[in-house]
């Protein structure tokens, strides 16, 4: 009888938070089970997998399992002792503040926190000295995942947005046979860099002030849908002014 096919899950963390994780990991052995996963999810058998990293199979099995149940937590050595937690319950608090801050708040010239950095945190604070394997244990238990933040312009009028949403419902809600609906929206391509993953608390999803008024490279591309009968237009143009817009609506 042959055996079910190997797969990960990305229920509790994506492909791309494990390979961020896995860039980030200077602990050999958590490194080493993290690729196992990466491979296996990459579409690669077992054996396969163990050959490359010079793992057993069985082991491969084994962390792909605990990955599937725990995630990235699931691949640490779990503690054999009964110690207590290297710190205090205000400390923990402490690190949580500082991972819901940026790295520059916490004096390091850097963007994102990462296990290394947070590590060189902790031991600033306390003369903690953590294994970067334990801190992952540690975040993910102090409610903490990897997620990519979203971007939200800081000129955004939030009581102005609920205006538009009232008045956008009156409008569906007294429409006549005669008038035609359009949802239209516009997408802006740019050669902006993308944003990365970054720690952030179960469930909240990271906001990312951006500044739009520098000059980039961009295409605009315009798109309508009718709700109706699901017709769908759309243009691309050089620029997204009223010009363009009016264009786009011939």
């Amino acid at each position: 009888m042959s055996r079910r096919k190997l797969e990960v899950s990305g229920r509790i963390n994506s492909y791309e938070a494990l390979e961020a994780s896995y860039r980030d990991c200077n602990d050999a052995k958590l490194r080493t089970r993290m690729l196992a996963v990466l491979q296996t999810w990459d579409g690669k058998p077992s054996l396969e997998v163990a050959k490359d990293i010079h793992m057993a199979a069985t082991n491969v099995r084994k962390w792909v399992h605990r990955y599937n149940e725990y995630g990235i937590a699931g691949l640490i050595d779990t503690r054999r002792s009964n110690r207590k937690s290297y710190l205090s319950p205000e400390q923990k608090q402490a690190v949580i503040e500082a991972l819901q801050k940026s790295p520059r708040e916490c004096g390091f010239n850097k963007s994102n926190w990462t296990m290394p950095l947070l590590k060189r945190w902790i031991n600033k604070q306390w003369g903690i000295n953590y294994k970067t394997s334990s801190l992952y244990d540690l975040v993910h238990k102090l409610g903490f995942t990897l997620q990519r933040p979203k971007k939200q312009s800081r000129n955004a009028k939030k009581e102005k947005q609920e205006q538009f949403k009232e008045e956008l419902q009156d409008l569906l809600v007294n429409s006549d046979d005669d008038t035609v609906v359009l949802y239209e929206d516009e997408a802006i391509f740019t050669d902006e860099p993308t944003t990365t993953l970054k720690w952030s608390r179960k469930g909240e999803q990271p906001i990312v002030p951006t500044d739009s008024s520098g000059c980039r490279e961009r295409i605009a591309m315009f798109g309508a849908v009718d709700p109706v009968n699901g017709k769908v237009h759309f243009k691309t143009s050089e620029a997204a002014n009223s010009h363009s817009f009016k264009d786009f609506l011939k």
